[in-house]
């Protein structure tokens, strides 16, 4: 069929044709006003695990569910959940939406010397339509670079704008940024989709690996696999225990602190401890003069990647060794103020804080919830003047970002709160719909969604068509 707007697949709408599961299904065309043409059997692609021998180092497939012996995950708390999913995934659901979760890898990058210097590898359904894939390569142990990374990380981003080809909602595909003594090279699937003449300067690197769904939607992002070069595990095993400031924005040396603080449970006989903390810059500040305040002992923090960039709203990780008068068993049960300070704080503020001591995790990620049910698609609407008296009412139905789409009765167009136009699309997945209308005058008009599930809430777009 032609133009279609989607495909019924497995007893399910989607928007692509490219869609995970095995086997080989019959698939029907939708079109715009939800016909279906006649069925197709499949074909399903061949699995690939070649690039395996490719990974001289360290190849994760989340069979583990102790996340954190491996990574730190970064992420807003609630909004960022990790869980464990069928066949050894990880899954990130983000319910909040625009949301970022970011991995950073206890195992480091380490460059050989020959001419394929190192390579990082991750499955992943991340860039899938309206998401992205950041894959950043930095010198020391950052948890997240912001949008602006340091001087000499690589980064490597992959979304929408790059090629090859569509990329199916929650469908897996590998990517590997291959770093070679003349440049970098980014492949998907074993296809080369982007290079750079970057050479590293460094011989180690952080790998920090950033997700995000489609932007402002509730979304969830699997990570199947990620392999790195060089070496065979983590460096060091800790636990983490998540601090929460008094408050999210960094005072001045001397400014007054709100008297909230935190446990000193996790600190009790611990052998050494470190405070980690990423703060995102204003217009100002002295990253070099930045401390912790836990009580009345003062931490001095340092960067945890060099060649940062002080431009406004770069994001820094700074790390401080704790004071061994706060690891002694005796002591007080809490460290009240628990804040950071800065000379020229100027709107830094706190993103995420959190304690590491010496130790093996015992948090287990639990099962991820199940498939997210299927929605509906974006609705947008525009008028086209096209004469005096005539124009053209565009409706676009998007359901590209939705790994299963919610089948619609069709919409309703009203102008000045009277029905002026029934288009019916039983059964359908979206599409494009251009209306022409003719009308002296100013009006007021809105498209009314109507889903083919009574029950769910529907959707409209106000618009205002105003001629002198």
């Amino acid at each position: 069929m032609t133009g279609a707007s989607g495909y019924e697949v497995f007893g399910k709408l989607v928007a692509s044709p490219e869609i995970a599961g095995s086997g080989r299904p019959d698939v029907r065309a939708v079109d715009a006003f939800g016909q279906r043409s006649s069925p197709v059997r499949a074909e399903e692609r061949p699995s690939d695990d070649d690039w395996r021998q490719a990974v001289i180092g360290w190849l994760d497939d989340f069979d583990d569910t102790f996340l954190d012996h491996r990574y730190h995950l970064s992420g807003r708390r609630g909004c960022v959940n990790p869980g464990s999913g069928s066949g050894g995934r990880l899954v990130i659901d983000m319910p909040c939406g625009n949301d970022t979760a970011v991995l950073r890898a206890r195992t480091p990058l380490r460059l050989n010397e020959s001419a394929e210097l190192g390579r990082v590898t991750v499955v992943t359904d991340a860039a899938g339509p309206r998401g992205k894939l950041v894959v950043d390569l930095a010198p020391g142990t950052p948890d997240r670079l912001g949008p602006i990374p340091p001087a000499d990380a690589v980064r490597v981003v992959v979304d929408d704008s790059v090629a090859p080809g569509t990329r199916g909602a929650g469908v897996l595909h590998r990517f590997e940024v291959v770093l070679t003594d003349n440049g970098v090279r980014v492949l998907q699937d074993g296809a080369q989709i982007a290079t750079s003449p970057v050479v590293p300067k460094w011989r180690d690197a952080s790998v920090l690996i950033g997700v995000t769904p489609p932007v402002s939607y509730p979304g969830r992002v699997e990570i199947d696999a990620i392999g790195i070069s060089g070496s065979r595990g983590p460096e060091s095993e800790v636990i983490e225990t998540p601090l929460v400031a008094g408050t999210l924005r960094v005072l001045e040396p001397e400014e007054e602190a709100p008297g909230i603080g935190v446990a000193r449970a996790p600190l009790r006989g611990a052998p050494s401890a470190r405070l980690r903390t990423t703060v995102r810059f204003g217009d100002g500040g002295d990253p070099n003069g930045l401390v912790a305040q836990l009580g009345s002992a003062k931490v001095p923090l340092r960067p945890a990647v060099s060649g940062w960039s002080a431009a406004e709203d770069s994001e820094l990780t700074l790390v401080g060794d704790v004071p061994a008068e706060l690891l002694t068993a005796d002591g007080p049960d809490a460290l009240t103020p628990f804040v950071l300070r800065m000379p020229g704080a100027s709107q830094a503020q706190v993103l995420e804080s959190y304690l590491e001591v010496p130790g093996r995790s015992e948090a287990k990620l639990e099962n991820a919830p199940a498939e997210p049910p299927p929605v509906l698609p974006v609705m947008t609407a525009e008028i086209n003047a096209k004469g005096p008296n005539d124009a053209a009412l565009v409706i676009t139905l998007d359901a590209a970002h939705a790994r299963s789409v919610a089948p619609i009765a069709g919409f309703e167009v009203y102008v000045d709160t009277s029905l002026a136009a029934t288009v019916p699309m039983p059964g359908g997945v979206g599409g494009r719909h251009e209306l022409q209308i003719s009308l002296k005058g100013s009006h007021n008009v809105e498209v009314r969604l109507r889903p083919e599930d009574p029950g769910r809430q529907t959707d409209s777009v106000w618009l205002e068509l105003r001629r002198s």
